[in-house]
């Protein structure tokens, strides 16, 4: 990957990020000032603080680009990308395990609610989510 192409993907990821925070923080201040009541207000603050953080983590690291260029090794080394994905595959795994015990957990200990409840069907569509789709999108990078 080029640092120019880099660079573009950094502020493209940035101002994405901006714009959906802003929106979220917009809707909030609207639902507070006209007293609109969505089952949690305060949740769209939440929301708002996600890709903020994701947009003050790609400033920061355009912020390293420029004023390291030589870094730019890092980004593009492919050594360093193959590790980058090798621990970003374990990191998938844990999350998938802690999905599983949070499916389990919910079963368990909430037994009512199986089959009955938001969470309990949001959770499993994740849990089944993160299983499926690596090779969904194995097929779709082999297809491309």
């Amino acid at each position: 990957m080029s640092a120019e192409k880099l660079v573009k993907e950094t502020k493209w990821t940035i101002g994405v990020s901006l714009f959906v925070s802003f929106a979220l923080f917009a809707i909030w201040v609207i639902f507070e000032t006209t007293d609109v009541f969505f089952t949690n207000n305060k949740a769209f603050l939440a929301l708002s603080l996600i890709p903020f953080s994701a947009s003050l983590a790609a400033f920061l690291k355009l912020m390293k680009i420029k004023k390291n260029p030589k870094m730019m090794v890092s980004e593009t080394d492919e050594r360093l990308v193959a590790e980058k994905n090798e621990a970003d595959a374990k990191t998938l795994k844990v999350l998938q395990g802690i999905l599983f015990l949070s499916y389990l957990g919910y079963t368990f200990i909430i037994p009512e609610a199986t089959f009955n409840s938001i969470g309990w069907w949001l959770t499993l569509s994740v849990l089944l989510f993160s299983l499926f789709a690596p090779f969904v999108f194995r097929h779709i990078m082999k297809e491309t």
